[in-house]
């Protein structure tokens, strides 16, 4: 059994501030460094580093932020045999500020190569792999023309299908029929439902109209105050762990990955939740979109509680 993630590629480039500037304002940073992320990468990272087998369809340019991508994939152990060059666009990049104080962060994406990958991508990995495939993840920074047609292959192929709606844009509601399982956090939760999402109460409600239109399952990540999830006869809010945040970024991916990963081993979405909430808490632990826990830090978080 498998998982298929459809999605970005990038390389981040990182400043460390004291705090986020405001609009007009420059300020003085800190350490700078660059690390792999995208956020099918990302995901694709952390489901090979919690022990499942997964492929990655995606594309990057050919440059050097390119193949610095793909050796990441690879030693996390990542399927890289879909991931494309596009000789004609550089390597998708994003621009993080983070703030030291918080661990909140700003970022800009220079998408290139993500606007590269299509349908045809997706053919040619499933004419290799669909009879293997049990779960397949997807995000929006590549075309939504894409993500809408992984989805409808997904349900053809019986596989459980999670769409998370970020970064948030509008989505073609025709499409949320083909979602099992959707991950919006508050402000995509907001949008998609028409819901302000300010508390677990309001996202209980945003999640209750997302289903409404198709997804058998709304996940709504909260940030510290955890996720709550509705499904169309049961609702339960799972708290957040308790954690010293560094590096907020790619939280939101650690815990579709970890999702993706528990429902491909056959746990109910109460179970497979917890084990998504504590593999992004550990993720805002360390800095590094990639940065993700391994099973054994999942595991002794939720047995033995906060870091």
């Amino acid at each position: 059994m498998s998982i298929l993630v459809v999605g970005s590629t990038h390389m981040d480039f990182y400043i460390v501030a004291p705090r986020l500037p405001q609009p007009g304002e420059t300020i003085k940073g800190g350490a700078f460094f660059v690390r792999p992320g995208g956020k099918g990468a990302n995901q694709a990272v952390g489901c090979a580093r919690l022990g499942a087998t997964v492929y990655l369809v995606s594309a990057v340019g050919k440059d050097h932020l390119g193949l610095s991508a793909i050796e990441a994939l690879k030693s996390a152990g990542v399927v890289v045999d879909y991931v494309y060059v596009d000789e004609s666009r550089h390597t998708g990049t994003a621009f993080i500020i983070l703030s030291k104080e918080t661990g909140e962060n700003m970022i800009v994406v220079a998408p290139g190569a993500d606007e590269s990958v299509r349908p045809t991508h997706v053919d040619r990995a499933l004419a290799d792999i669909s009879h293997s495939v049990k779960i397949v993840l997807v995000q929006l920074e590549i075309p939504m023309e894409t993500v809408y047609y992984t989805l409808r292959a997904g349900k053809k192929l019986g596989a459980t299908t999670i769409l998370n709606p970020a970064p948030a844009q509008h989505i073609d509601e025709t499409a949320l029929k083909y979602v099992d399982v959707i991950t919006p956090n508050r402000v995509e939760a907001s949008q998609l439902s028409g819901v302000e999402v300010r508390d677990v109460d309001s996202a209980f409600k945003a999640g209750e109209e997302i289903i409404r239109k198709g997804p058998k399952i709304a996940a709504v990540t909260l940030g510290a105050l955890g996720v709550a999830v509705v499904t169309h006869n049961r609702r339960f809010h799972v708290p957040a762990y308790r954690v010293n945040v560094v590096d907020s970024v790619g939280a939101g991916d650690a815990f579709n990955s970890a999702l993706a990963v528990a429902l491909l081993e056959g746990r109910d979405i109460f179970e497979a939740t917890r084990f998504a909430t504590a593999a992004a808490a550990l993720k805002t632990t360390r800095v590094g979109a990639q940065s993700v826990p391994t099973r054994q830090e999942v595991e002794d978080l939720m047995r033995y509680g906060g870091v």
